[in-house]
């Protein structure tokens, strides 16, 4: 699928959540990336992300903070198959060791119980290399960016959607093709994790692909309708730049 030998590029990655009460909240980064061919496959390395703002906003105190120490694993180099399939997290320890001394030098600047509590969660990620490595496959970016367009049966986890501390679940079964030559997914299986307040969804994947086989935009769309509440809607859209 990729036809490239070593290329440099950027993506805009840009979340929208429509609220029941027709509020609305967004994200915006820049993800930067760098691919080159191996002997059998291809390593991407991820060199992370700038230019994030929330609400249209810089961030700043609280959600500042968390963003730094997700941004202090960075850069990840993966393993990925000649077909799009990551399959592997490049040097695991030296990932872990360098977010670990950045984490110690954050805790330390900021001085601070909670800052340090929260840097707790970003630990726990690393704990094996088999985490980690889950834990970017369910990242919004990942799963989208290295979407494995022959696998039938693929599920898109929506993370703090509805509402924060909750997810939905879309199984996608089958694909289309349309006139832009753009892989199409739609379904309206989904599942949350068992609030008992979900009465439905429906969700809609698009996919399209420059000729050096990396993606050149993505969209997903996602909709669910929970009880008494009424509906909420997710727009993902990720785009070279």
């Amino acid at each position: 699928m990729y036809n490239f030998q070593g290329i440099e590029t950027s993506y805009d990655f840009t979340s929208v959540v429509t609220f029941a009460n027709g509020n609305t909240s967004s994200f915006h980064k820049v993800e930067h990336i760098y691919a080159q061919q191996e002997k059998q496959d291809f390593s991407f390395t991820m060199k992370g992300s700038t230019d994030e703002t929330f609400d249209g906003k810089t961030p700043e105190d609280w959600a500042a903070i968390v963003l730094e120490f997700g941004k202090a694993l960075y850069p990840i180099n993966l393993s990925v198959s000649e077909q799009g399939d990551f399959m592997a997290v490049d040097d695991f320890e030296g990932v872990k060791q360098h977010w670990k001394d950045e984490r110690q030098r954050l805790v330390d600047y900021y001085n601070n119980y909670w800052i340090e509590k929260e840097s707790n969660r970003y630990a726990l990620a690393l704990k094996t290399e088999e985490k980690f490595y889950r834990t970017l496959k369910e990242n919004m970016f990942y799963r989208l960016f290295f979407w494995r367009e022959g696998q039938t049966d693929q599920q898109v986890v929506v993370r703090d959607f509805p509402l924060r501390a909750r997810l939905s679940i879309f199984t996608f079964q089958g694909k289309s093709y349309d006139e832009k030559g753009g892989v199409c997914y739609d379904t309206y299986q989904v599942n949350d994790e068992g609030s008992g307040r979900l009465l439905g969804g429906h969700a809609k994947l698009q996919l399209y692909r420059d000729k050096d086989g990396l993606p050149n935009e993505i969209k997903l769309w996602a909709r669910v309708e929970e009880t008494d509440t009424g509906y909420f809607t997710k727009e993902i859209t990720i785009k070279r730049i």
